[in-house]
């Protein structure tokens, strides 16, 4: 079969046999779980925001009552365990039984259409949500009849208040039900679809009147065998930001009525939200975003949020590892080899730069000493920490520790008072502050072999993980250049395994095309402040003395907290550069991080770009700029 990892799970549609398998329950308790435990997930509008491949579809499948049925028909099987355990904590399963009857409605672009028409907005409206809530109760008596109920077993509860609307929706019978929704989507589809909008006094006055299937609803019934099951309906309307943002806000301020019984989501990338609600909606304190603002009517989850971010990347470690598992399972080439983790073939022992190459290192190390007076007793006193964390960190590699003694020389001529040229070069001279050896150094001195020996940086399942930037697509077009090659590798009866220079080659090919590949709005502008963010982090992560991110080096640009949150105002076009360039996974602001006892939003990188220019995925170091830095970049172009 094709190599499953330059698929999304949302897009084998052959069936929930095929689809099921791929899915891995550690998104719902990252991103789900506190909203259901809190009593928002389903009472609420849910505005469920999240970058390309972040797995919005995924999730809208998953909760499709037709998904959670095959589910439960297959609990048995081991891998699904974890999955039904995980609705069942989410509110989606009660007693090994579906209580949520879930439709997903996508909103393809027809919808934007209406907002085209020469009509007034109230009629826009109408029209629109109109059809979609006939298509909202086709696609939920579609979920029940797709899993054998027949439409005579099939009623509504509706709510106490609103039995006087029935009739205009169709009765309580499921029959019924189906048939009103019908007639409704054809007449209002032959408006969308007619070559010229029809004039308003055209349009048939039964596709334009009071169809409001959502006001009165309130549960679902269906009855097989004298057995009586009651669901609560959920919709899922996928893909929002299809919508014009002025419709949007309608959608969304008509969906987010108090009354509603019904639950809704809606999932979007951000393209729909204003430059405000992207780049000032983590900022605290912040009162004047007009769209996401209103916790009593929204409940708004983030799946690539800031907060602690340190728990999220292991999270995602450990997600991406299952779902590779699951993709790997669905290929015989290593299935027929006992083949199941990407771990089973990605090495973790670095490929160490070649003799030629560390001698020349050597020698320009020597070359620092003896230019600088420092004494062989200083020497051997830096050795001795470089030699005793290494072995304490279960590895010993020359060049990694002579790299690291470079860069220690350079902090420790920092630290004391320089000589002059008649000085005694043997006399050895205390720091003013004590030098110490630790991860940091040791990743930029990894960093800076990287760029100067092209030693492999990148390689072993943590380094493939952290690329992707906790976005499950990111992390299945990465992994696929590494599977495709040990795919290759087994069909021509070599071993799968691949070498630390082999993965850092292929994931930083990859990486550079995946930048270059970017056809979102804005693209060209984001690549303008990414490249000049890279090259200027590259530039301060190689000097000497590695001072930025304890020694491992900067990846994001700090602007004060106070004056980023001014862009949205003063800078439409560069909110609106920074907005797309946050919606599409190249930056992520980190908002209120505190540094130097002043609050800064960090624009960092993504996973991908630090590959590509060959940076460290350490997060948390910066360089202090200001907004003109940003605009200079733009400008330069």
């Amino acid at each position: 079969m094709a190599n499953p990892f330059e698929k999304r799970a949302s897009e084998y549609r052959r069936d929930d046999e095929a689809f099921l398998p791929l899915v891995t329950p550690d998104p719902l308790i990252t991103f789900f779980k506190k909203h259901a435990d809190d009593g928002k997930l389903y009472d609420q509008l849910s505005v469920i925001i999240g970058a390309p491949g972040s797995g919005k579809t995924t999730i809208a499948r998953l909760y499709q009552y037709t998904t959670l049925k095959t589910l439960l028909r297959h609990e048995s099987q081991i891998n699904f365990k974890p999955l039904v355990d995980t609705l069942t904590q989410c509110g989606a399963i009660k007693n090994r039984q579906p209580i949520l009857l879930g439709g997903r409605v996508p909103l393809e672009s027809e919808y934007r259409d209406f907002w085209e028409f020469p009509y007034p907005d109230d009629l826009k409206c109408k029209l629109m949500f109109a059809l979609i809530q006939s298509r909202t109760i086709l696609s939920w008596i579609s979920n029940l009849t797709n899993t054998g109920v027949e439409l005579d077993q099939i009623s509504i509860v509706p709510r106490g208040d609103a039995v006087a609307a029935l009739a205009a929706i169709g009765g309580i019978g499921g029959r019924d039900l189906f048939l009103r929704a019908r007639a409704i989507e054809e007449q209002i589809y032959s408006i969308s679809a007619a070559l010229l909008p029809p004039a308003i006094d055209d349009i048939d006055d039964e596709a334009a009147a009071a169809y409001h299937p959502f006001d009165v609803i309130e549960h679902f019934e269906i009855t097989v065998d004298g057995d009586t099951k009651i669901l609560r309906p959920l919709v899922i309307f996928d893909d929002a930001h299809n919508l014009h943002p002025e419709q949007f806000t309608a959608f969304r301020e008509w969906l987010a009525r108090r009354e509603l019984k019904i639950s809704r989501w809606v999932l979007t990338r951000m393209d729909a939200l204003s430059p405000e609600d992207v780049l000032l909606a983590q900022s605290e304190g912040n009162t004047t975003r007009p769209g996401l603002k209103d916790a009593r009517e929204l409940n708004v989850i983030w799946m690539q949020s800031q907060d602690d971010r340190f728990g999220k990347r292991k999270a995602f470690r450990k997600m991406a590892k299952g779902m590779a598992t699951r993709y790997l399972r669905q290929m015989d080439v290593f299935s027929r080899r006992g083949i199941s983790d990407l771990a089973d073939f990605i090495g973790t022992q670095p490929d160490i730069i070649s003799s030629s190459k560390l001698e020349t290192l050597a020698n320009s190390i020597d070359t620092i000493q003896h230019k600088n007076g420092i004494s062989d007793k200083r020497r051997k006193i830096l050795e001795n920490q470089i030699s005793e964390y290494l072995a304490g960190n279960g590895h010993e590699s020359k060049d990694v520790a002579l790299a690291m003694l470079s860069i220690l020389f350079h902090r420790y001529l920092n630290r004391v008072p320089q000589k002059g040229l008649f000085d005694d070069q043997e006399d050895d001279v205390e720091p003013n502050r004590p030098l110490s050896v630790d991860g940091g150094i040791a990743d930029g001195a990894k960093v800076r072999l990287l760029h100067d020996f092209d030693r492999p940086y990148y390689y072993n399942i943590d380094a493939l993980c952290d690329a992707s930037s906790e976005n499950a697509e990111q992390f299945l077009h990465l992994a696929s250049t590494l599977v495709t090659q040990a795919e290759t590798q087994l069909i021509r009866e070599k071993p799968a395994s691949l070498s630390s220079r082999d993965q850092n080659r292929l994931l930083r090919k990859k990486a550079g095309e995946i930048y270059r590949g970017w056809d979102f709005p804005h693209n060209r502008e984001v690549k303008l402040l990414a490249e000049g963010i890279a090259k200027q982090c590259v530039a301060k992560t190689l000097e000497g003395n590695a001072s930025l991110g304890g020694g491992a080096g900067a990846g994001a640009f700090g602007i004060l907290q106070e004056e980023f949150d001014q862009i949205p105002n003063k800078y439409e076009e560069l909110a609106r550069i920074l907005k797309f360039g946050a919606a599409y996974n190249a930056f992520v602001l980190v908002q209120n991080h505190s540094t130097k006892n002043r609050m800064w939003c960090q624009i960092e990188l993504c996973g991908v770009l630090r590959v590509h220019f060959g940076l460290s995925q350490t997060r948390g170091g910066f360089l202090e700029r200001k907004t003109d830095d940003l605009l200079s970049m733009l400008k330069a172009s």
